[in-house]
């Protein structure tokens, strides 16, 4: 007797419900379930009103960019025959080498107007470079920022428009006009792997009368970009992110809450032309990143230390440990969360006083909550074996040089994410255990294997569980969880967003 194939006799409006919330591929998948499936996908989202097609194949260039184009247009035309409202447009494609000034840049240009137009109050269109043979056999999915741009016309954003947000990667700006009308009303507004001189940043910002996020990323282009000014009294939340080639950073933003840094080697050889200039006045500055950014002169860091003194006000704040982030000296008073990103314990194994210096130079009276994150997987199974504590171990940092009297005395929380027990890590563990009276939780997350295969064991918990529990303890009441990523329920840091993984 066949089964009774419910599924399909539901009513089309909920099926219709069901389909708007699979991804674009796995929606388009279920035409083969049956010959009265194969419509539904199409009707389903002729009547959404997101149109989502940042599918990863799609973005990876697996299905072929001028087909992936078809497909999207065939679906734009079926969503504005069936007049459904569009509030959201998102595309991630690969750009074809040769395209940019070609059908698919027009057919590109096309649907960013056609949203627009319709009303879209977000609209995020990611053109990826394919990657070029400089970089391709070095770093997959790589560019050395030779690709190529879609150019948007000058009259794209001239017309009024109920745009809230705006996301454009792999674009030319240069004939938008300075301050187009249409962007007036934008609260956010993400510039990636774009072509726009830094006076062009200035001009766009300041149109965006209502802008409270701005997020500035890039992946080898900005070549000409080498000063960013801003000027925006609603601004609450910048990133500037792989913007490599950035030496000069102007900001006046009184209202600003959230500052990010970040870049894979955020490095000036000349400090002369680094400048770190930003409003004395933000009062309501409440969380600050800063990740991988060096100079290659000790001079060089007067720059960064005007930085550190307009934003040291700030309560949470997240640092990447590469040895000269943490040698900085800055007024930490007002810390209350801090988490430090542990890129590779090599730069580390034998220097334990480069975390210990920080936290002895630098006060933190009103530090709560200390989030340490460690890599995220180990590439050489035989390297995370050496640095392994033996199981019956107890670990501490009594044979290291560091000064027992300083003690945090408001830390209340710490949480070790990525926890594999390497003898670094407990000794690292030991020496913030010693030194928290007030400690209540104790957080140690384990990771999973590389490519997402399942963690450690049972076993290796309870070893881990034991060799935490002999060591000394300032706060001999502290609660102690050891757990893997699935289970841990415990609080997590104001970032959870970290550029490092991305």
């Amino acid at each position: 007797m066949e089964e009774e194939d419910r599924l399909s006799s539901l009513p089309d409006d909920l099926l219709h419900s069901i389909l708007r919330e699979l991804p674009f591929k796995h929606a388009v998948r279920t035409s083969a379930l049956s010959r009265r499936w194969a419509p539904q996908w199409l009707r389903a989202l002729a009547s959404s009103r997101v149109l989502d097609f940042t599918d990863r194949d799609l973005a990876r260039g697996q299905l072929p960019a001028r087909a992936a184009a078809a497909t999207m247009r065939r679906c734009l035309e079926l969503h504005a025959e069936h007049g459904a409202p569009l509030d959201v447009f998102r595309v991630a494609l690969m750009l074809p080498p040769g395209s940019s000034d070609g059908v698919f840049g027009r057919d590109v240009v096309g649907w960013i107007a056609s949203a627009v137009a319709r009303g879209a109050r977000e609209v995020e269109v990611e053109l990826i470079p394919t990657p070029t043979p400089t970089l391709r056999g070095l770093v997959p999915d790589s560019d050395d920022g030779s690709a190529e741009f879609v150019e948007l016309p000058g009259d794209l954003f001239v017309a009024r428009n109920s745009l809230a947000r705006l996301a454009l990667g792999g674009f030319s700006l240069g004939a938008v006009p300075a301050a187009p009308g249409g962007l007036a009303g934008l609260r956010s507004l993400s510039l990636s792997h774009v072509d726009l001189a830094g006076e062009a940043v200035r001009d766009v910002v300041s149109s965006c009368r209502a802008l409270e996020h701005l997020r500035l990323s890039s992946s080898g282009s900005w070549r000409e970009c080498e000063s960013i000014r801003i000027a925006s009294e609603t601004l609450r939340v910048l990133e500037i992110v792989g913007c490599i080639d950035v030496k000069q950073v102007r900001v006046t933003a009184p209202a600003l809450e959230s500052i990010a840094f970040h870049d894979d080697d955020f490095f000036w050889e000349d400090a002369d032309d680094v400048v770190f200039d930003f409003d004395d006045d933000m009062p309501a500055l409440r969380d600050v990143y800063l990740s991988r950014i060096r100079f290659a002169h000790d001079s060089d860091e007067t720059e960064f230390d005007s930085l550190l003194s307009d934003v040291e006000h700030a309560p949470v704040w997240t640092l990447s440990c590469d040895g000269w982030n943490l040698r900085v000296r800055f007024d930490t008073t007002n810390i209350q969360e801090l988490q430090l990103l542990i890129a590779s314990e090599d730069d580390y194994d034998d220097d334990l006083e480069v975390f210990a210096g920080f936290f002895q130079e630098n006060e933190l009276p009103l530090l709560d909550r200390l989030f340490l994150r460690f890599p995220g997987h180990v590439t050489d199974a035989s390297d995370a074996d050496a640095a392994a504590a033996p199981a019956g171990e107890v670990v501490d940092d009594s044979e290291r040089e560091i000064d027992d009297e300083f003690v945090l005395d408001s830390l209340s929380f710490i949480k070790l994410v990525n926890f594999r027990g390497t003898r670094f890590e407990l000794q690292l563990l030991a020496f913030f255990l010693k030194r928290a009276p007030a400690l209540k939780q104790l957080v140690l997350v384990t990771g999973g294997e590389e490519g997402g295969a399942p963690g450690p064991g049972d076993e290796h918990l309870e070893v881990i569980q034991r060799q935490v529990s002999a060591m000394r303890k300032a706060s001999p009441h502290a609660r102690l969880t050891v757990c893997g990523p699935c289970q841990d329920r415990s609080q997590n840091p104001v970032h959870t967003r970290l550029y490092d993984e991305e």
